[in-house]
């Protein structure tokens, strides 16, 4: 079985597809203190509409029901934990930019591959899925066990936090931490960098995924 190292990249949705799935904004809730001037109530709460209107915008690329998946790194090693090769998975068609990704994880007998990555028990893996479940894809026996992840998945910030959850660690701050390097570029910076500078987008990408093999080493996760 092969060991795979992955990290996704994702971007809102087009704007056109967000603007109907804004939250409604509820002007009485916004608080105008002691403001009688009705000309500056208003601007309060048009300011307030406007940055609610923001924030979501800005999120979006977090949510599954909001964001799509842009791009997937992958740093692949056989069974011998030689010749690790790094390729990204990016296209258009998120769909099949999905498909392609499972495939990669799918491995002999109907089992998976060993795959590491850093926060994907939390946010990689079920953002994967929901989009999956979007384009109907099947996902592959074995990423989850009922309640549980499968065992050939391995979450390095799992690994670090040795059950107590209030611990803290970003990649970032680990990678340094430990003394492996430093990530060199702003993840919500990644989708618009994806379109103005591929070149750029894709170190960012194989950067953060150097940093994970790094760190796995030291936690003692071998490709």
């Amino acid at each position: 079985m092969n060991t795979i190292f992955f990290d996704i990249e994702t971007a809102p949705l087009p704007e056109a597809e967000l603007a109907a799935l804004v939250p409604p904004f509820d002007p009485a809730e916004v608080k105008t203190g002691n403001l009688k001037d009705p000309d500056k109530i208003t601007a309060k709460i048009a300011e307030a509409e406007a940055n609610h209107r923001r924030e979501f915008f800005d999120r979006a690329a977090l949510d599954p029901l909001t964001g799509r998946v842009l791009a997937i790194g992958l740093y692949e090693f056989d069974s011998s934990g030689q010749g690790g090769v790094f390729r990204i998975l990016g296209r258009e068609d998120e769909a099949g930019l999905l498909s392609e990704f499972w495939d990669a994880l799918r491995g002999e007998m109907g089992r998976v591959n060993t795959a590491v990555g850093f926060n994907i028990f939390a946010f990689d893996l079920p953002f994967l899925i929901r989009r999956s479940w979007k384009h109907r894809l099947k996902v592959p026996l074995g990423i989850r066990r009922g309640r549980y992840w499968g065992d050939q998945l391995v979450d390095l910030r799992d690994l670090w936090q040795l059950g107590d959850r209030q611990a803290r660690g970003s990649l970032d701050s680990i990678a340094k931490h430990l003394g492996v390097g430093a990530k060199n570029g702003d993840g919500k910076a990644f989708a618009g960098l994806w379109q103005s500078d591929r070149a750029s987008a894709e170190a960012y990408l194989r950067n953060d995924l150097e940093l994970t093999v790094k760190v796995a080493e030291v936690l003692g996760v071998s490709a």
